[in-house]
This record gives structure tokens, sequence and C-alpha cells, in this order.
């Protein structure tokens, strides 16, 4: 059975997404580069909990009831076992967002398919939908999306069967796009987990891997250091209860097509079961089992408990670890969970069985589960090859079958060999020892980092190293100076022209990367006019059809499809030129042979009904149409035509798919753009939801039609949209666009879209200049203020400007949402500030410009206290707030302000919260020292190592909290009680050290307290060697390491590394007794952004 359900569930709400575009430069993210835009950020909680109803899809047989969410990301909600009894599936009974996902909101529970990065931008947004029965008796709950980063597809269908106890997805990723695109896919899987839950590798796996591959250890026992925690002599990571802190483990590789885990004490489990081949990515990630794990899964969940991830890849096999799908490529593959029964030891799996056994002295526990029934199944286990056991049994879901078995003493897992058949002798399932997978291979190694261009004498590893940062999406390093270090040496390169060209077009410099493209294509013809790969002339046709000049691009094209491939793509493109130019004849002989090598492409079926339609040929147009839809019943194409041939009926299934979602309708309309469809657009322009981008689209399409009267309507009413999340990205987007501020008659508002479009295309001069323009044609324009101010901050240092333009779009954004219209006299501070009601982002951005330019700490503390509602409503704002408290020698109050609000961490950026805690209590129990009230002072301290509930946060294993024993210490001291004391300095002392902050200063005062003088100046003048090395790279990060932070104005690299080194090096200075540098340095730290109240503190202790 399978139906839409209406599904109450109690939801924490989060606010209105952000209603401003949001550009991260280098904002790092699961490893990755974490850019948003263009989608809005969710990031602001409300704190309020009430019952929500969500459209649900609910799949069940006699075995499964299986719960899909489409409004959620498309995820799978519940996974439930009726035999069993289990969740094999972990079931959240509640929506409760945590700041996780790319884009802020993220759930816990289900299955999350990510894609086409980690965690899934859309995670928290609804997808398209639809639901399919099989002539085979299965039914499919459908969902997806065309992702708004990269324009590409992806789909799953969730499936079951009348007579099987698993849920298989089938999944279908396809580039529509010109380019080559990277994408990995990880479905993650939560499980339930506690003290007795055990992850399930499979058997031959032998070392595992961390996130970008920067560590490897022996697999399963490992030893020290690893994955930021220690694991002291030994501990075996396949128990949850081992795991003290956050920890993502990777396998490196296996040839089993599995993984899983099992829960002990219920005696169930869970497995993934799918194609190596593929699916090459098995890991697990928790938050650890200790009191930092259980506050993050209180955050996420109000009961429901303890999770793990057991995530699995295909086409990948780390975070981050991407792989190339090409230009109109179809990739599909599929996955598949089923619960397990009393399955300790698991050894293989498979979709119709799994096998398992422990083997100790004498006795072999063995266990076989099937996920259909099968009456007369037969069983064969042997030891050495001598059969053991062999019977004839009935099994089937919730009904395993297991033995337990005596075998010679001597005898080893390696010893043992099984296998379960079916009632005609076909295996289901079977195990026999393979050796570990590096048994007789040479033995993994961590990778390193990129060498700096200049370092590499090889041009073709500047191009794969280039290649590899554009594919990996690095957070600070740029492929762009690898190319350019590669041409410098040779300018001719095909491969770095052709890689320089594909960047300029992502930028939208179409003119320039023609340029690129064609030296790639004459050094490729360089001995032949017939090059063996078929992309640089592709590239080129691309330039040139961007550029305008649509014939030579024709020739091009199909001079592209002479190879495999790039003939589907190619031929592709030429269809649609031909289709523009009205040559309906040459389009469809292109389309039909693109077919003969792409049968599944969404763009050609679409490209091939919509020319029947046009040639009269309407029963073979809907023929063409009715076949894409059986492959994907939600493409956009084919839904389109079916309106246009079907009517009412075709039009009622469009709209059921693509719902009221914005950007689903603009993909649908810009398919139609690009054939010059203009009729079609306005048509659809009419039923698709108000946006000013189809108003855009529309006018560009009245004008197609020579009705530039009707295109000045539309322009004109775009431009009295707000404007609000419109965020044009595409090049369709970038052509109707020019197009419109050509024109001129929608005010500023094309000028700041395309603002909007080359700076989150990467092409920070093209966006500032658009700016620019904006504000020339529409001074009020405060949204092109506000980019234009960040811009100048991020992408080029220029406080002034930023501030400048900051407090404009302040000004103007605070008058139009009191719906004023005279803005000039708040803009020069006539009109009663405190009235008005500025959004908080805007807030934010002006005190982080404000506090760069060195604006006085009580000077921004008023700008706060102003507006107190909008501080509460944005965390960051409030943290803001505390920290200037801190800053000022307000303590009290930084302290009053930890008390009353609800915080919500981020995922990363754990333990900033914690860091002003500590600061307020012990600026608070410094003051009652001096006052001599030592009593109240140890409360104090003790105070600032209590992690309050509503922190939501709890102490990590590596929590920074030295200077609190130091001063604990020393209280306790001076009250006489020296053996307590000891103790305190002690802890202080063996604290973890490396992180060059405050706290391994503290760690250094507490060993000279123990007199091991020595070892405290050793470990300042390592803190002076780790600050200059910080130094000495100035504007570039650790090759492994990146930004967490989400605040505007603190993704410079430069500062960042500054902001850290000369703190350290003031701190370290100190304690070496250095006062005459310590000074200069504390000034250099200032000037970077160290937090004053620290250097205060710590330069009093040298004092001292």
């Amino acid at each position: 059975m399978i139906s839409r359900q209406k599904l109450v569930i109690p939801t924490y709400e989060m606010d209105e997404a952000e209603k401003a575009p949001i550009f991260y430069d280098v904002r790092n993210h699961q490893g990755t580069r974490g850019n948003l835009y263009p989608i809005p950020m969710i990031d602001t909680f409300t704190n309020v909990k009430a019952d929500k109803t969500y459209e649900a899809i609910l799949l069940e047989n006699e075995f499964l009831r299986i719960t899909v969410l489409p409004q959620l990301g498309g995820r799978i909600y519940e996974g439930y076992d009726k035999k069993a009894d289990y969740h094999f599936v972990y079931k959240n009974n509640v929506i409760k967002p945590a700041l996780i996902g790319l884009g802020g909101a993220w759930i816990s529970g289900g299955i999350e398919f990510n894609w086409p990065q980690h965690h899934r931008p859309t995670t928290y947004m609804p997808v398209d939908s639809w639901i399919e029965k099989g002539e085979d008796g299965s039914e499919t709950a459908w969902m997806g999306e065309y992702e708004p980063l990269f324009g590409m597809k992806g789909m799953v269908g969730v499936t079951i069967w009348p007579d099987k106890a698993y849920v298989t997805v089938k999944t279908r990723l396809y580039n529509p796009g010109n380019a080559a695109q990277t994408f990995h896919w990880w479905a993650n899987l939560a499980v339930h987990a506690n003290r007795d839950y055990q992850l399930q590798f499979p058997p031959d796996v032998d070392y595992i891997t961390y996130h970008y591959k920067d560590a490897v250890s022996p697999f399963p026992v490992v030893k020290g250091e690893f994955a930021r925690a220690d694991f002291g002599e030994g501990t075996d990571i396949t128990w949850f209860k081992n795991i003290p802190s956050p920890a993502s483990f990777f396998i490196l590789n296996s040839d089993y097509n599995f993984m899983g885990g099992y829960d002990h004490g219920k005696k169930r489990g869970t497995v993934h079961v799918a194609d190596h081949h593929v699916s090459v990515g098995k890991k697990f990630f928790t938050w650890g089992s200790r009191e930092f794990g259980d506050v993050w899964h209180r955050n996420l969940t109000d009961g429901d408990g303890a999770y793990l991830e057991i995530m699995t890849g295909c086409y990948t096999d780390n975070q981050p670890d991407f792989s190339f799908i090409a230009p109109d490529e179809t990739k599909t593959f599929e996955q598949t969970w089923y619960a397990l029964s009393d399955m300790p030891g698991l050894k293989n799996a498979g979709k119709d069985a799994a096998v398992g056994f422990l083997c100790t002295k004498g006795s072999l526990e063995i266990c076989f589960n099937a996920t259909a029934v099968h009456e007369k199944a037969r069983i064969r286990v042997a030891v050495k090859e001598e059969t053991l056991w062999e019977e004839e049994v009935s099994i089937g879901p919730g009904q395993p079958v297991c033995r337990s078995l005596e075998v010679p003493e001597l005898t080893e897992e390696k010893d043992v060999s099984a296998g379960l058949y079916d009632e005609e002798g076909k295996e289901l399932v079977s195990y026999t020892r393979r050796p570990p997978f590096f048994q007789d291979r040479e033995k993994p190694v961590p990778h390193r980092p990129a060498r700096r261009p200049e370092e590499i004498t090889s041009q073709e590893e500047l191009y794969l190293e280039g290649l590899h940062l554009e594919q990996y999406r690095h957070v600070t390093l740029r492929a762009v100076d690898y190319y350019r270090e590669a041409l410098r040496r040779d300018p001719g390169d095909s491969r770095c022209n052709n890689a320089m060209g594909l960047l300029l077009m992502r930028g939208g410099n179409f003119a320039e990367a023609l340029g690129f493209f064609e030296r790639a294509v004459k050094r490729c013809m360089l001995r032949n006019p017939n090059p063996r790969d078929g992309e640089s002339c592709f590239n080129y046709a691309w330039a040139l059809e961007a550029n305008g000049q649509e014939e030579e691009a024709v020739r091009y094209y199909r001079k592209a499809a002479w190879n495999y491939g790039y003939k589907g793509a190619g031929l592709k493109q030429a269809a649609k030129l031909s289709v523009r130019k009205g040559d309906m004849e040459t389009a469809e002989s292109c389309v039909g042979e693109a077919l003969t090598v792409n049968g599944e492409s969404p763009a050609l079926f679409f490209l091939k009904a919509f020319i029947l339609r046009k040639t009269g040929k309407a029963q073979e147009a809907a023929r063409v149409n009715r076949r894409m839809l059986e492959i994907d019943p939600m493409a956009y194409g084919s839904l389109g035509e079916n309106w246009f041939l079907q009517g009412e009926e075709g039009l009622e299934r469009l709209r059921a798919v693509l719902r009221d979602r914005k950007t689903a309708w603009r993909v649908l309309l810009s398919a139609y753009l690009e054939l010059g469809a203009w009729q079609e657009v306005l048509a659809l322009g009419e039923k698709a939801p108000a946006d000013p981008m189809v108003l855009y689209d529309c006018a560009y399409a009245a004008a197609g039609l020579g009705k530039e009267e009707e295109a000045g309507t539309f322009l004109k009413k775009a431009g009295e949209d707000p404007g609000d999340y419109c965020f044009p990205y595409t090049d369709m987007d970038k052509n109707v666009l020019e197009y419109a501020w050509d024109k001129g008659m929608d005010g500023g508002r094309s000028a700041y879209y395309l603002g909007c479009l080359y700076y989150g295309r990467d092409n920070r001069e093209e966006g500032m200049k658009y700016w620019q323009e904006a504000i020339l044609r529409e001074e009020g324009l405060y949204q092109a203020h506000r980019c234009l101010a960040l811009a100048l901050l991020e992408g080029y240092g220029d406080e002034t400007g930023a501030r400048r333009e900051m407090e404009k779009a302040f000004a103007l954004e605070r008058a139009s949402s009191m719906g004023k219209t005279g803005s000039a006299e708040l803009v020069s501070g006539g009109m009663d500030k405190a009235a008005a009601g500025p959004d908080a982002r805007f807030l934010l951005e002006l005190m982080e410009i404000r506090k760069r330019c060195g604006e006085p700490v009580r000077k921004l503390l008023e700008l706060l206290e102003e507006y107190p509602e909008q501080v509460r409503k944005r965390e960051d704002l409030y943290h803001m707030q505390l920290v200037l408290y801190n800053e000022a020698g307000m303590p009290e109050k930084a302290a009053e302000c930890l008390k009353n609000h609800v915080f919500h961490p981020y995922e990363g950026g754990e333990g900033i919260l914690v860091k002003s805690h500590i600061l307020a209590y012990i600026q608070l129990g410094r003051r009652a020292r001096r006052e001599g009230k030592n009593k109240e002072a140890i409360d104090l301290f003790e105070k600032a190592l209590e992690y309050p509930e509503n922190y939501h946060e709890g102490r990590g294993v590596m929590a920074r909290e030295a200077a609190v024993y130091y001063y604990m210490a020393e209280v306790l001291e001076a009250e006489g009680r020296r053996k307590e004391a000891l103790e305190w300095y002690r802890k202080a002392a063996s604290h973890a050290v490396g992180r060059l902050d405050e706290s391994d200063f503290y760690t250094g005062c507490a060993l000279r307290r123990l007199g091991r003088e020595k070892e405290a100046a050793c470990l300042y003048r390592q803190m002076l060697e780790g600050a200059d090395a910080l130094l000495k790279e100035d504007n570039r990060l650790p090759y492994f390491g990146g930004f967490v932070s989400n605040l505007p104005g603190e993704h410079e690299v430069r500062r960042a590394n500054h902001g850290k080194a000369h703190p350290a090096r003031f701190y370290a200075l100190t304690g070496l007794g250095r006062k005459t540098e310590a000074a200069a340095e504390k000034e250099l730290a200032a000037f970077w952004g160290a937090q004053l109240a620290w250097l205060t503190i710590i330069e009093e202790e040298g004092e001292r």
C-alpha cells in the first residue's frame, strides 16, 4: 500500500529564512567550501514547539512500514520492521533542527540523501514528489529536485515490494548543464544507539581514515591520537560506548557489498547493501558517548535517545571526495536497507539474505536471515571444507535460523564457510573468508597537503593539483593559481587553457573565456584536425554561443560530437540552436542521433517532444513524453510539454509536481527560454508563483515576440518587487537580466540582481560593478548598499568604504521596515532610531563592520542596546553583546546575558559560547579575590566550570579550562588549602596544549607553580614557534583546515592567521618574561581583533 498522508509531528519551528543573499567566500563546511548562494540561510530559532502537519508518503506491506517526507528534503523518516518489531531506521518523534546543514537548519534521524555535497544544501526545504505503482506489485515514492547550487537534478525512488522485507532506493542523478560538475552521494542512515550497539564493517576492512584522508589507522583497534581524540593504548572503535567524542571513521576499501550495525541488547540491527564497485563509501559518525555527545543528542530530539550515522557513499569514499558527472550525463544506482535479527558477528549480506557467526573455543554461534519467505531453503556450514551442518529449513522475515554448533577447539573464524540457498539451489548468501583488503597490497598513507604552484616542477602535476582543488572545492586554495603558473611556462597547454576557460565561464566572463578555449582547440589540433577528446571543441562551441556566434558554435558542437563522450551533449546543443533558427528538421535529426548514446536524457526527450509538437506531430510527441515520464515521472520539460499537449489534465500534473516552488518553475521557464519558445514562456509565466525573475523572463519573451510595450510592463512590475529570496544564478538569468538592465525600466533592480549573480559565481569585480550601477539608478536600494559593503570588506579589506555603504544600507532598510519613503532624514539621523525596526542581519553586519573599523566597545554596546528585539532574535548578535560586556569590564552583565537566553551552537562552533562564559566568571572571580572575598571567588570559579542547560552544549574531551583550574588553585592556596590547590595546579598543568590560546598560557603558569620551570619555558617557546609559523603562512590557511565562523567580516585568511598568532606571541612572551616584546605584541594583537579582556588579564599576570 502506498498513499499520501497528513502526518502531525511536534516541531521546533525555525524563524523565516534569510531574505537577503548570503555570500561565504572562504567558509569551511564539512571539509569543503561552504558557499551558500543562491540558497537562503535558515539559521534563527523561535524556540517554539508546536504540532505541525507534514505531507508524508506511506509505503507499507506485510513486513515493513516506510514513511518519507518530501517536505523536509525528501528523506526517509521512518523504517519499521513489523516482524522484528524494530525501527531499523531511527525514528525521531520530534522535528528539532540544529545548525548543521550547509544552509543552517538540519534534523537528525531517518535516512538523509546528501548531494551534491555534505550536508545536503536543501535538506530542510521541500522537494518534488510522485507516487508510482509497478506491474510487479512494487510501490515507489519518488522525490527529487534541481538543486540550486549547480543546477543538477537528483531524485530517489523509495521502493518496496509486497513479498520483500527490504526497502530499496533507486537514485538518478542528471547534469543538464554544459560543464562537467562534481558531486558526491552519501546516504546518511541514523540508527538508535546505546552501550550495546556495535558497528559491523565488512570482515576484510583492516584500515580506516578520517576526513580528507589526512590520517590513517589500522582497524578495528585504534591507538593514540586519531579523529581529534586520544584512543590511548588501543580502543575497539566498533563499539559506540568506546568513542568519547565526535568522530568520523571512513573505511579505505572493501570487496564486500554491505555495512551494518547491531544492538546486542535488543538482538536487532540494520544492514545496507549495494554494489561495492559503485557504493565505495562506508563511514560512521557519532557525537560520542560522553557528556558532549549526550547534549548534542538532546539538542536534536526530545526523548528518542542517542543515534549513530551509518553512512554509505556512492561515487565517493570520503568527505570531501567528489566524482565528475559529464554534460547531459545520467548516473543511476541502487541502495537497499533491511532489519537484522539475532545477527551478532555479521559476515556477509546481500539483498536476499545475511549470515553471521561468532566463533569461540569449541563453539560456533551462527545465524541466517532472509528478506523473503523460503519454505524449503537449504543451509550448509563447513569447517575447513568439512560439512558441519546441512539442513533444509523454513526461513523468512521475522524467522531467522540460528544454531549453536560444536567445533574443534582450535577452530578460527577463517576456517568457517557458510551458505544459504533457495528451493532451486540459487545462492541467497554465502561466506568464505577473504583476506584483509590491504594484506598483500601497499599499506595506505595519509594524503599530503597541496604544494605551492612554484614548488611543482611538472606541468601535468600543476594541472592535476588545480583540478583537484576544483574537484574537492577547497576552502581557501584556488585552482586558478596552478593553471596560471602552468600557462606561464607553456601558454598553449590545452588542459590548463581549457580549465581556465571553464573557470571564466562559471564566472560569467564569456568573452575572456573564448580566448582560452580557442588556444586549447589550437593545441589539440596541432598535428591533426581530429582530437582524441571532444571536450575542447565542445567548450569552445559553448563560449562561441555565449558570445552570440551561433553559426560557428554549431560547427564546433558538431565537431565535438565526433567523439563518443561528447556526442550526446554536442548534438543536444546543436539541436537547440537549430530550434532557435526554426530549422526543426535538422534539430530533430540531431536529437535522434543524440538519443542513441544517451537514451535517458530528460533534455533530449523534452527537445524531441517539443520539436514534434511544433511540427504538428502531436501523437508522436505524446508518445515520447510518456516514455520520458516512465523513466522520470518528475521531468520538468516533459511535464511542460504534457500541459501543452493535454491541456488542463497536463497542467494539473505539472502543478502537482512543481507545487509553488519558485526555483522549480524557473528551471522549466529557462528550458523554454533557451529554445526561444516565447509563447510557452508567457503561458507558463501566468501559472508560475509570483517572483521577480518570472517577470523578467516574461519581459524577455515578450520582447522576443516584438511586444516591447508588454515587455516594459513586466519590467516595471519586476522593479516594484521587494526582491526577497530572489537569488538569480544561471546563464539564462544573466541573459534575461542583462536585457532588463539595458532597457533601464526597473530602477536599479536588474543591476542589483546581476551583481548578486556575478558575485555568487566568484566574479567579484563584475558583481561590485553592477551593485554600484544599481545604486546610481536607485539610491534607496538598501540591498545593493549592503552587498557592496560586504564585498568591500571581505574582498578588498576596505573598511572605510564598507562602513559607509553599510551605514546607508542599515538606515535605508530601517526606513523601509517602517514603511517610510522619506529615507533621507533617517540617513542623516533625523528620525528616532529606537522607534525603527531594522532587519536583525543588517544590524549584525553593521556591528561587524563597525567593530572592524575600531569603534569603541561602549559605542558598539550602545547600538545593540537600542535594538533589544533584534539582538534576542539572532544568536550571533546576542553573543556579540555578551562578548562586548566582557570587553567593557562588565562581566556581571555578560553573566546575566548568559543566564537569560536559550543558545544553539552550530556544529564546529562548540566552545565559542563557553569561552565567553569562562571569561565572564574568571573576571568576576578575580574581582572577588581583589576584594578579599575568597569564598565567593571559589563559587564563581566553580560556576565557570559549569555548563548550564540553556547553553545546549556539553563539555568536550579537550575543553579549554586551564585558566579556571589555575585561578581555583590560587584562591585555594590563599585559603590555606594547599593540598587541594596542588591538585588544581596539576590539572591545569596536564591540560592539552597546542591551540595557541590563553589556556596554553595558564598551563605554563601552573607548571611554574609546580616548580617545573623548564617545562613551562619549553611550552612558551613552542607557542612562539607555532605563532611564527602562522605568521609565515600569512594569507594561507592549513590545507586540511578552514573557517567555521558564519560571521560577516571574519572570513579573511590573513586576519584569521594574524588574529591568532599575535595574541599567542603575546601570551608566550609574557610567560617568558620578555615584557618589552610582549607589550609590542599586545598592540598588534589588539589591532588584529584579539579580546582585550584576555590581553589585560594576562598582562596583569605577567606583572605579578
